[in-house]
């Protein structure tokens, strides 16, 4: 579709894209409402060329529906004394800003049409059902009736939670769908229009899972956009003629997939990147190494730490049911994203899906974290840290304390039961720079590849950014490096290095402004200076790569275009995919 002023002609009333390009920017409220309507003209279109393959043509002073809602609700909350979730939906479905076809209500029936029948036709060609849960929905068999039937056709269920007071009994099948809350206390004219655009983007999501998932079927595969349940396995009982389900990335964690392998032990539960995982056979990886970290400006991307967050655990789950063995430097202690210690996620992965990795036939995922702390780091380290060590989950290996002239408690004097860790002066950041450097030396000759991605330029504890040391070490070293630049950070300098671009971070003078104690840490062994891995040498030096095939100076089994592709994703999926692709070709 072309993206010009009449690729987003949706009908008669004008060009959203160039209304929202000349609105006032200081209008911002409507400016959020034009981005919203332009988001939602988008996805329908989207939606059509997937259903259709093309997206019909917009005849003169006549619109065009090309979304179908199905308004599931309890006649109940269909109170005309007052305003209600259902008709604030409906009467928005009929706003000219969405165009779009809705099934409401009985009086959508023709005289003569079966009702039953005409439910059923009215579900199985809608876009998506949008179930609006009151505290009557349930307790009505129609709608009941409509979820269960929805989910038998394979119809997509986007729930409403419009709950008031309380819900006697919940519905157990209108589960495993996405939920959106109906705020009661808002403007329902805004809220009605937020479950529209949820409820397009829902149906796109679905359509396109299924669209993807025909790209990797293979004879015998029930393909499911939504993940499988028990319903899910009542149907295949019937059916009798599938043996695996395939559904999207990501996995069932381990606890729903034992109720699942109860049901029907002989059918396999699959994704795509689990698929493919299960084929890959690393030849000379066993041990791979990540270098993660708070990108920093991973906004500028338009993108979050918590993006990042979820990105993180879905690329080392895939890697961890390849069969890989995961090594980092890391702390067992503070925040990596709203309390949530980056270390302690990746033990939760091996204990959520030790039982899916059995299903994939990858290597059981025992002891498959080898966590090496730096020191001083590991001064403050106690029993509730070694408690984390059982061999079942992880393991762990202390960073070497470097050679230095001063003592533990010179550099670090004890404060009640813990160390004064910070770098607040020369001696301490020298030292924390040696710790660093000497923990990422280790780690290295315990990998066999590196996978680096985000990455602070500032605020780190020693002298240099640790996931540029690391990836520098790995480059040195001639060890297969993947390089995910799409979150910004020190990966995206590594990568813009190595594209010829050039960086002012890794400028002397930018250092010794945006480092606190740079110039007086670096000085504090004037004369032995080789030491130290600073920033300058460790910049010219990637740098001095650029212009040469990536495939060859990264070494990682992917080629130059693949390894572009890699810098620039900020999909976990697609991210996870090219590592495994290059891993397997080692």
């Amino acid at each position: 579709m072309a993206i010009d002023p009449e690729g987003f002609r949706i009908n008669d009333q004008g060009h959203v894209l160039p209304a929202l390009l000349n609105a006032s920017l200081a209008v911002s409220a409507a400016i959020e409402q034009r981005l919203a309507e332009l988001s939602f003209h988008i996805a329908a279109r989207a939606l059509q060329l997937l259903e259709h393959g093309k997206v019909p043509a917009v005849a003169p002073n006549r619109m065009q529906a090309p979304v179908c809602l199905f308004l599931s609700h309890a006649k109940a909350d269909l109170d005309p004394g007052r305003h209600d979730p259902v008709r604030y939906t409906a009467a928005a479905c009929d706003d000219e800003a969405f165009p779009i076809e809705r099934w409401f209500d009985a009086r959508d029936i023709a005289t003569s049409q079966d009702f039953v029948e005409a439910i059923t036709a009215g579900i199985r060609d809608c876009s998506i059902m949008v179930a609006f849960k009151t505290d009557h929905y349930s307790a009505r068999p129609w709608c009941r009736r409509e979820v269960l039937e929805a989910k038998r056709l394979g119809a997509h269920i986007l729930v409403v939670n419009a709950l008031e007071k309380v819900e006697p009994r919940s519905f157990p099948y209108g589960g495993n769908v996405p939920v959106i809350r109906w705020n009661l206390a808002g403007q329902p004219e805004v809220e009605a229009r937020r479950v529209i655009d949820r409820a397009v983007l829902e149906a796109l999501r679905f359509k396109h899972n299924r669209a993807v998932l025909e790209t990797w079927a293979e004879p015998g595969d029930l393909i499911l956009p939504a993940p499988p349940e028990a319903l899910t396995l009542a149907d295949m009982i019937r059916s009798g003629t599938h043996q695996s389900c395939l559904y999207p990335d990501p996995p069932l964690g381990r606890e729903e997939l034992e109720v699942l392998f109860k049901l029907r032990p002989d059918v396999h539960f699959v994704t795509p990147l689990t698929r493919m995982a299960a084929r890959i056979k690393p030849k000379i990886v066993e041990t791979l190494c990540v270098s993660i970290s708070e990108s920093g400006d991973a906004r500028r991307y338009g993108l979050s730490d918590l993006h990042l967050t979820a990105l993180s655990d879905e690329i080392h789950l895939y890697l961890l049911l390849a069969g890989l063995k995961i090594a980092y430097g890391g702390a067992l202690t503070g925040s990596f994203s709203q309390g949530y210690n980056f270390t302690l996620r990746l033990f939760d992965l091996v204990r959520g899906y030790s039982k899916l990795a059995e299903g994939v036939s990858a290597q059981p995922l025992t002891g498959a974290v080898l966590n090496v702390a730096p020191w001083p780091l590991r001064l403050n380290y106690g029993d509730s840290e070694w408690a984390l060590f059982d061999g079942e989950v992880a393991r762990y290996q202390e960073g070497p304390r470097p050679d230095l002239p001063w003592s533990d408690d010179d550099l670090f004097p004890l404060h009640g039961e813990k160390r004064n860790l910070a770098a607040d002066n020369p001696r301490k950041r020298y030292a924390w720079a040696r710790g660093l450097t000497a923990m990422r030396q280790s780690i290295t000759v315990c990998s066999q590849a590196r996978l680096v991605l985000g990455g602070k330029m500032t605020g780190f504890a020693g002298l240099v950014p640790g996931v540029i040391e690391e990836a520098w070490m790995s480059l040195n070293q001639g060890q297969p490096v993947y390089l995910a630049g799409g979150f910004g950070g020190a990966a995206r300098a590594v990568c813009d290095l190595l594209r010829g671009y050039e960086r002012k971070e890794f400028n002397e003078d930018w250092i010794g402004l945006n480092v606190a104690g740079y110039t007086d840490a670096v000085g504090c062994f004037p004369d032995d200076t080789t030491r130290l891995n600073l920033l300058p040498r460790i910049g010219s030096e990637i740098a001095a790569l650029a212009g040469e095939d990536l495939g060859k100076v990264l070494k990682n089994g992917l080629d130059d275009s693949e390894n572009r592709e890699l810098m620039a994703s900020t999909d976990a999926r697609q991210i996870a995919e090219l590592v495994l692709r290059g891993v397997g070709r080692l």
